[in-house]
């Protein structure tokens, strides 16, 4: 917010530093006589100011989404085969750096080990999990594939574990932007 107002101020001091020199070269300077003209004229430059820092505002906005990226999860089941697949993509047009991830149970972090621990207890399957440290954009990664889900009772079991499981992605921009994810599981 502050560095909004100093920009502001710094357009406003360059605004009322134009208008003097405009005044001082057209040769009328500034006098107490206020001539129609002048105001006209005054308004018109406030104006164009104005039109020129909304350009800049808005220049500045579509440059931050042209290098946003925007990441979100797929979900993939084949019953058939018994596979589930839980996949993120980086949609946007900016890269992803630095990216992190915590999975969420019950609200509790789990380490990749322990949910693995957990899932092939719970549901007898084999498991594979992790995920990039950045994502360029368009680019997919997989961060968690299941195989061996071919019961129904495994299929019941990971459908209520997904209640209780969710995704927490960190990860900054190459402006070095920081955002939050949050993805759930299960809504396939």
């Amino acid at each position: 917010m502050a560095e909004r107002i100093l920009k502001l101020d710094k357009m406003t001091i360059v605004a009322t530093i134009l208008i003097f020199l405009a005044g001082v070269i057209i040769g009328q300077g500034f006098s107490f006589e206020v001539k129609l003209s002048d105001l006209i004229a005054l308004f018109a430059t406030l104006i164009t100011f104005t039109f020129a820092w909304r350009g800049l505002k808005h220049n500045e906005r579509q440059f931050s989404n042209s290098i946003q990226p925007v990441i979100e999860k797929m979900e993939y089941f084949n019953s058939s085969v018994g596979k589930y697949r839980y996949n993120i993509k980086n949609y946007g047009s900016g890269t992803a750096v630095n990216l992190k991830y915590k999975i969420l149970f019950q609200g509790k972090e789990l380490t990749q080990s322990e949910l693995a621990n957990m899932l092939k207890k719970e549901l007898n399957c084999s498991i594979s999990i992790g995920g990039p440290l950045g994502m360029s954009p368009n680019d997919s990664h997989d961060l968690m594939n299941l195989d061996r889900l071919n019961s129904k009772e495994q299929i019941q079991k990971l459908y209520h574990l997904f209640n209780f499981l969710r995704v927490e992605l960190v990860y900054s921009t190459t402006q070095g932007q920081v955002l939050v994810k949050e993805l759930y599981f299960g809504q396939i």
